[in-house]
């Protein structure tokens, strides 16, 4: 059974499907030279359609998440902004969240590992000649977040998140989905996560 590891999840997949552990992959380690970023798991099951799944494991550590879950900047970094405006700064100095919002994220992770797949493809990369993007045939492609979260507020943060994918996403021809370790299924993946005993 086809299992990749990520944090403390544990993803298992049936039998035919290929993984990748994409941004640990010795390619992105050394040709890339891990400056793009890149999503953490590539995975398909041999048809048209291709999952990229970017695990966000934020259990028990909610508080400290939620920032990056809302695409308006927190108060502080609009008053750092203000300020910096006020000093005649605004020119050379710019005021930026620490964690972007996570929708962001995903977005630059997904332009930057179809670029990088795209070069990969192009020099013939053994390694990820499996996840071939642009030819013989581009696969249809599911972009999952998988976000650990209090399942008491799962459901109505996965839907507001996953509205915010759609629109960031559809430049790219790419479906986005929002869920967590219970229901990998609402995005087609066949799979079970599990949480390792640390």
């Amino acid at each position: 059974m086809p299992e990749v590891t990520e944090g403390q999840l544990t993803f298992h997949f049936p039998e035919g499907w290929q993984l990748a552990k994409y941004d640990d992959s010795s390619w992105h380690r050394q040709r890339m030279k891990s400056r793009p970023k890149g999503v953490d798991i590539l995975a398909h099951d041999g048809g048209p359609t291709h999952w990229w799944i970017e695990v966000k494991d934020c259990e028990g550590y909610e508080p400290e998440n939620r920032p990056r879950l809302s695409g308006t900047d927190p108060s502080e970094v609009i008053q750092a902004r203000q300020w910096v405006e006020q000093q005649g700064l605004k020119s050379t100095v710019q005021v930026a969240r620490r964690k972007p919002f996570i929708v962001d994220e995903v977005e630059e992770k997904l332009r930057d590992t179809l670029a990088a797949l795209t070069v990969a493809q192009r020099e013939g990369e053994p390694e990820l000649a499996r996840f071939n993007i642009v030819w013989p045939q581009s696969p249809k492609l599911k972009v999952v977040l998988l976000l650990t979260w209090n399942q008491r507020d799962f459901k109505r943060l996965a839907t507001r998140l996953r509205s915010k994918m759609e629109t960031a996403l559809a430049p790219y021809g790419a479906q986005g989905f929002v869920v967590n370790e219970k229901n990998p299924g609402d995005a087609g993946l066949n799979c079970q996560v599990i949480r390792n005993q640390a």
